[in-house]
């Protein structure tokens, strides 16, 4: 896996408060501690909100009923 480097900027009071929480919490630095932010939001929240659908869908909440060729025309134009 190849790592990119990135910039961030964040008011100073932020990042004394991560850096305080990252220490307090075992990470190793920072960089560590906002690695771990990203992880969740990218993956655990986007399969928290996938499973949500499902159970909505098994459900019948929040449905919209299609026909088929009206099933493909949404799908297509997402």
């Amino acid at each position: 896996m190849a790592l990119k480097q990135i910039s961030l900027t964040i008011p100073e009071n932020l990042l004394k408060a991560s850096k305080e929480y990252s220490k307090e919490f075992g990470y190793r630095n920072i960089q560590e501690f906002i690695l771990e932010l990203i992880r969740k939001k990218v993956f655990f929240e986007k399969l928290d909100r996938y499973q949500r659908i499902e159970k909505e869908m098994i459900s019948g909440k929040n449905v919209k009923k299609f026909n088929q060729k009206d099933a493909i025309d949404y799908l297509e134009n997402l």
